[in-house]
């Protein structure tokens, strides 16, 4: 179980300093909008691989623009304790994300792949199936790195070698070789990007295809054409032909200033497993409803495969789902052997949790009480 024990912040968002120590595993939060409900659930969302729930430049997570911020936490799991911890350093060009565990500066990120694990629901995700699909490839993104936390180097490996590909095509054309030691990068990341994809997608369907409570089983469908050569090839001929594939549109590339191919433009669907409605073509309150869906078989997902359940950060989570779900919502976290935080603007939505839950009230950043 991985019990939140501590958490600190400074100088992080509207937050000069915060020392919490939560007596429950079960929390919930409230207090009005821009009290700092959501900025304390970013901030652990930051110590797992990615760039947290907002994807918020570094940057911008300083309190009024501060060139430093930092965010520790204490958890236990099981019989063992780990301090966590990441934040901002230095100023201008030499500023950096700095990682730490137990207090000890790491290297990089992959020495805290393996710590913890959390997933995530917030009001921005209400308008996932009606927005493009870059907001869903980081949802599915953000699925597959807390199962295998190496997902997140491969995509940036991708996007690296993408980057420097499109400018090449921009500026020096001619040079063959450069371009095609770039696509060979470009299409062994992407390989690794759409494998992880599609095993966390035929995993999720089998975790998805029972209910939980009154949200529906779901259906997940990948929209990716290297999946789909994955499906009947090996990686290294998968590899080859989408080095092929660069190749061939490298003058269509040149003249729209982009890659117009590979596994940056995947999407997938999420549809109602009985009755086959599209998320895409479904209400707010039903798109919500199969949402929270696809967030709690994950959640089952995450706990077969690493033998414990992730943290769960759920803000606004009772938003546009109806009486019904609301109450299920509120069971089913009452069984989740983890740190399980819900918030709100009111304590009256969440009472069913009065006898199970702490709740805590913020306003300004500070603790209320």
């Amino acid at each position: 179980m991985a019990q939140l024990l501590k958490l600190t912040l400074s100088e992080f968002r509207n937050y000069e300093r915060l020392v919490w120590s939560p007596d429950a595993s079960l929390v919930v939060l409230t207090g009005e909008n821009g009290s700092g409900k959501t900025n304390l659930l970013e901030a652990l969302s930051l110590l797992t691989p990615g760039r947290g729930l907002r994807g918020a430049p570094l940057a911008q997570l300083g309190r009024d623009n501060a060139a430093s911020w930092g965010i520790s936490a204490r958890f236990s799991f099981d019989q063992d304790v780990l301090e966590l911890g990441t934040g901002m350093a230095g100023a201008g060009e030499s500023a950096r994300r700095v990682y730490l565990l137990n207090g000890q500066q790491v290297r990089n990120r992959d020495a805290l792949d393996d710590t913890l694990s959390a997933v995530w629901i917030t009001p921005q995700m209400d308008r996932l199936f009606s927005e493009g699909a870059s907001g869903r490839r980081r949802f599915l993104d953000r699925l597959v790195m807390a199962v295998t936390p190496h997902h997140a180097r491969e995509l940036l490996a991708y996007d690296r070698a993408m980057t420097q590909r499109n400018r090449l095509l921009q500026t020096r054309f001619s040079e063959a070789s450069w371009l095609s030691g770039l696509e060979a990068s470009m299409a062994r990341h992407g390989v690794a990007v759409a494998a992880g994809r599609r095993e966390m997608v035929q995993q999720l369907c089998l975790f998805a295809q029972s209910s939980l409570g009154a949200f529906p089983g779901v259906n997940v469908t990948l929209l990716c054409s290297v999946a789909d050569q994955l499906e009947h090839n090996p990686a290294l001929a998968v590899e080859d032909w989408l080095r092929e594939q660069f190749a061939a549109n490298r003058q269509q590339d040149r003249e729209r200033g982009r890659a117009t191919f590979g596994v940056h433009r995947t999407d997938f669907r999420l549809s109602d497993l009985q009755t086959g409605l599209l998320a895409a073509s479904a209400s707010t309150g039903q798109q919500k409803t199969l949402l929270m869906g696809t967030v709690l078989a994950h959640a089952r997902l995450v706990e077969d495969y690493r033998g414990m359940p992730p943290v769960l950060l759920l803000d606004e989570p009772l938003v546009h789902l109806d009486r019904n779900r609301r109450g299920s919502l509120l069971e089913i976290v009452k069984d989740f052997r983890t740190t399980v935080i819900l918030t709100g603007t009111d304590e009256a939505p969440f009472e069913d949790l009065r006898a199970q839950a702490r709740f805590v009230a913020l306003k300004h950043g500070e603790f209320l009480g």
